[in-house]
């Protein structure tokens, strides 16, 4: 049976020593966020472009690294990174 009073196991990287967003809230987040505003490709004439497969890929380094704080707004390539992200 597995103690439950042992402390949690060191992270793997930096990005897994989460800090208290809110004391009101008690959501706890990565200490670097990743901003989603370059996820997408509708602003390539603008920005450069991130392909669906590419995104994916950068989003699933991020959680693998601990990362867990994604910004992101409903105005980011005209939605599609919050579509793409979920």
């Amino acid at each position: 049976m597995a103690d439950i009073w042992a402390p949690a196991p060191e992270p793997a990287t930096e990005l897994g020593r989460y800090r208290v967003l809110s004391s009101t809230a008690g959501i706890r987040v990565s200490p670097l966020q990743l901003g989603a505003m370059s996820i997408g490709d509708t602003w390539s004439e603008v920005m450069g472009s991130m392909s669906k497969e590419e995104s994916f890929k950068l989003l699933d380094a991020f959680h693998g690294a601990g990362g867990n704080f994604i910004d992101t707004a409903n105005n980011y390539q005209n939605e599609q990174s919050e579509t793409w992200i979920g």
